[in-house]
């Protein structure tokens, strides 16, 4: 860093809360060299600053017609991700319904009356015998 000209050094705290980030992503940046720093001070009381300007260009760079596209596109996906959790919550409910619907037990007698039907049916038709068919 030079330090021939006084400059106004922010912490990383400092530029995470300018930024709208977090301190991880500050510290990301410092290390890929997004952003410039210095470590000062001794060990066990040191602070890394970073040149303000530095960070209003980062934030500057962020703005724009991009950003403003980019908030569009994100308040559209928020709005269509609400409509689908409200149309799963939806089906949700007739879920349950139909599960509630099948889990209460038939009136009695229904079943044992149909099944006796079935039986009926099925002993009549072998009382007929098998059926035989012309290709006439």
């Amino acid at each position: 860093m030079d330090t021939t000209a006084p400059t106004h050094t922010i912490t990383v705290a400092q530029a995470a809360a300018a930024l709208g980030v977090s301190e991880r992503t500050v510290w990301r940046y410092l290390k890929s060299g997004r952003l410039p720093g210095e470590t000062v001070g001794e060990p066990g009381a040191q602070r890394t600053l970073i040149p303000s300007v530095a960070v209003d260009a980062l934030q500057g760079g962020r703005g724009g017609a991009d950003a403003d596209e980019l908030r569009r596109e994100r308040d559209r996906l928020v709005a269509e991700l609400a409509a689908t959790r409200a149309e799963r919550d939806a089906l949700e409910g007739r879920v349950g319904v139909l599960q509630r619907a099948l889990s209460t037990p038939l009136r009695p007698g229904i079943a044992e009356r149909a099944l006796s039907r079935a039986l009926g049916v099925a002993a009549a038709a072998r009382a007929r015998g098998p059926r035989v068919y012309s290709l006439r």
